[in-house]
C-alpha cells in the first residue's frame, strides 16, 4: 500500500527599512524581518462520488473515515463555488452550471480531489 503526503508551506518575509532625516538630525530605523513558515500534512484520501456526471442536484460521497467532511466544489478556474461542512454522506448542489468542477473533501488529516462532470 502506498502512502501520499500532501505539503503545503507557505513563508513570508517582510523587511522594512527607512530613514527620517529632519534638518541637521538624521534618526536611523533598524530593519525587522518577519518570518512565517507554515506546515500541513495531508494524506491522499481516496473516496467516490457519485452519480457522476451529475443527474440532478443529489451528489453522494464513500469515504472510508468517518470524520466531518469539508466539501468545497471549484469551477476550472479555481474559483469555489460551493462549500460545506457535513456528517452526511450526500449534499445538495444548487444551479451548478454545465462543465467540470474539482471537488476537494477533507476529513481530518486526509484530503482527495475528484473531477465532477455536469452535462
Amino acid at each position: 500500500m502506498s502512502r501520499n503526503v500532501f505539503i503545503f508551506i507557505m513563508t513570508i518575509t517582510c523587511t522594512i527599512a527607512f530613514t527620517q532625516y529632519d534638518e541637521n538630525q538624521s534618526i536611523n530605523f533598524k530593519k525587522s524581518e518577519l518570518s512565517i513558515a507554515s506546515e500541513d500534512l495531508f494524506q491522499k484520501l481516496d473516496y467516490k462520488l457519485y452519480p457522476n456526471p451529475l443527474v440532478g442536484n443529489l451528489l453522494n460521497f464513500i469515504s472510508p473515515r468517518s470524520e466531518t467532511k469539508e466539501i468545497a466544489v471549484l469551477n476550472i478556474l479555481g474559483k469555489e463555488v460551493f462549500k460545506t461542512i457535513t456528517l452526511n454522506n450526500q449534499i445538495l448542489l444548487p444551479n451548478l452550471m454545465r462543465g467540470i468542477y474539482i471537488v476537494k473533501l477533507k476529513q481530518g488529516n486526509y484530503l482527495g480531489l475528484s473531477r465532477l462532470v455536469v452535462p
